[in-house]
């Protein structure tokens, strides 16, 4: 386990289908998995938590990311 020291832990369970009966599959606890992808550094520099708008040399207004857009502005209104 290199560098995955903190990993959410994996779980198992059996399910029953029509046709098949103790299917087994692995499943890990989703706020755990946001947590974890949120603490790791190799990540921090291209986390976003806040809009922002950006500019072209003349001034004009670029559209890149979710981010950049009026959407994100519209929404930190709204709470």
């Amino acid at each position: 386990m290199h560098g995955l020291v903190d990993q959410p832990l994996r779980h198992n369970r059996t399910v029953d289908f029509h046709l098949q009966t103790g299917a087994k599959f692995f499943y890990r606890d989703v706020v755990e998995c946001i947590g974890y992808l949120l603490r790791q550094k190799t990540f921090s520099e291209d986390l976003v938590f806040k809009p922002i708008r950006k500019f072209n040399r003349q001034g004009g207004r670029v559209y890149t990311d979710m981010h950049t857009a009026d959407w994100w502005w519209e929404m930190q209104v709204c709470f």
